[in-house]
């Protein structure tokens, strides 16, 4: 059961209250095809970052329009990806001449509708580029890492986009610098339930990959955390910054336990941890459990890397 006056008007009143918990600070894109939103302190003369997705998950994606991480965000409807004209608009709306970058995981109406907003775009003259992240490790196992589906790693990359832009990157280069974090960042779906631990579950109801009785905690994250480990391969030594996505039943003293317990695996291995959190970002899976993810960081992403403080979550 979710807490809302019905699912036909949730997104919308969702928006409205974000708008009314931050005054002067968004403006919504008009339009009835979709959800938009874009901060009204958009620093000029700088490429523009969109994030985008489905509806209905959590901050991802209606509070990700936050500084330090992206300029606006679309989203469609519950578990639709949101419309390439809405994308378009918003572009439109935003754009100072410098370019647009969208944001996006990689399913295949996200990929579709950015790509046409793309085109769209280059009708008007606006150069505009995609990233379509392709974190989660367990999504297409035993397939090439470009057919894997998109978890919260998005988050990561959108942080060290938006630093970089404010550094003053152009369209191409913060491409290049999206695509290098999406190579760097792998993510796997970690859920326990009836005294078992579930590998890899989609959050559209694909079955786990592995199963194993749960034992604890720390040999959880011992699992995960070699798991990711293994898919990083020659960046498994680089400095880490982990993320730990929790899901919708996983209470404020499990999140930090869970924190904890991950990031003592990494330290465990000799491994520089540059930063960590944990928070509800991507609440697709109501259970206990979480997402782990991890992003190999060089130098040039560690100098983005470094906590963003959004609207009720750090990321």
């Amino acid at each position: 059961m979710r807490l809302w006056n019905s699912r036909e008007t949730a997104l919308n009143e969702a928006l409205n209250g974000i708008k009314r918990a931050c005054p002067g600070k968004y403006t919504r894109l008009e339009t009835e095809y979709g959800y938009g939103l874009y901060r009204n302190n958009i620093s000029s003369n700088r490429v523009r970052i969109i994030v985008d997705g489905g509806g209905g998950y959590g901050h991802m994606w209606s509070a990700f329009a936050e500084e330090g991480l992206a300029d606006a965000m679309v989203h469609g409807n519950f578990d639709s990806a949101p419309n390439a004209y809405v994308l378009y608009e918003m572009a439109k709306n935003i754009d100072c001449g410098k370019g647009i970058l969208f944001l996006t995981n990689h399913y295949m109406g996200d990929y579709l509708n950015n790509d046409m907003a793309v085109e769209l775009l280059a009708h008007d003259n606006i150069n505009a580029a995609m990233c379509c992240i392709s974190d989660d490790i367990l999504s297409c196992e035993g397939e090439i890492a470009e057919n894997r589906g998109g978890l919260h790693g998005i988050g990561q990359i959108c942080k060290i986009c938006a630093g970089a832009a404010r550094e003053g990157y152009n369209l191409e280069q913060l491409s290049k610098l999206a695509s290098k974090s999406n190579s760097r960042v792998r993510s796997v779906s970690l859920n326990v339930r009836e005294g078992k631990l579930f590998f890899g579950e989609g959050f559209s109801g694909e079955p786990a990959v592995k199963e194993k009785v749960f034992e604890s905690v720390d040999q959880m994250f011992s699992d995960a955390v070699d798991i990711l480990l293994s898919e990083l391969g020659l960046w498994k030594d680089c400095p880490m910054y982990l993320s730990v996505n929790n899901h919708c039943n996983v209470g404020f003293t499990e999140s930090m336990v869970l924190l904890e317990s991950a990031a003592k695996q990494i330290e465990e291995r000799k491994i520089k941890l540059c930063g960590c959190a944990a928070g509800t970002y991507f609440d697709v899976f109501d259970g206990k459990g979480c997402i782990l993810s991890l992003i190999a960081c060089d130098e040039e992403m560690q100098k983005y890397i470094a906590p963003v403080n959004g609207y009720g979550y750090v990321i």
